[in-house]
């Protein structure tokens, strides 16, 4: 597992709101033996992938892991080019709340929010 420290990049490859922060701590907190939060992608949708999301138990040894507001994020090595300079923010949309993503790198996505395509 490879380890990413604020001296060692100037950003990392996620980035939380305050209000990401707060939404994702308290779920770590109710979730029993999570240590951090996973953002990952998979084949999905209409267009290319989807965003993943997961309070891990453990950290595996194709991870980049690093702590942004004292949260413990981890990405999978194969999916930091879908997601790198990504701001994860915690919005209101309509009557719910929902983790919101922020990714510099989608250039398609479908009309649902569901899926997204880089270039």
């Amino acid at each position: 597992m490879a380890k990413i420290t604020a001296q060692q990049h100037h950003q990392h490859p996620l980035r939380l709101t305050t209000a990401a922060a707060k939404h994702i701590a308290k779920k770590i907190a109710a979730t029993p033996n999570a240590i951090g939060f996973r953002l990952s992608v998979k084949n999905a949708g209409c267009n290319s992938k989807k965003y993943v999301t997961d309070y891990l138990t453990k950290i595996d040894d194709n991870d980049v892991s690093f702590v942004e507001h004292d949260i413990t994020l981890v990405v999978r090595k194969e999916d930091l080019l879908y997601i790198a300079g990504t701001e994860i923010d915690y919005v209101q949309d309509g009557i719910n709340k929902v983790l919101k993503y922020n990714n510099p790198n989608v250039t398609t996505a479908c009309g649902c929010g569901e899926s997204f395509n880089i270039a």
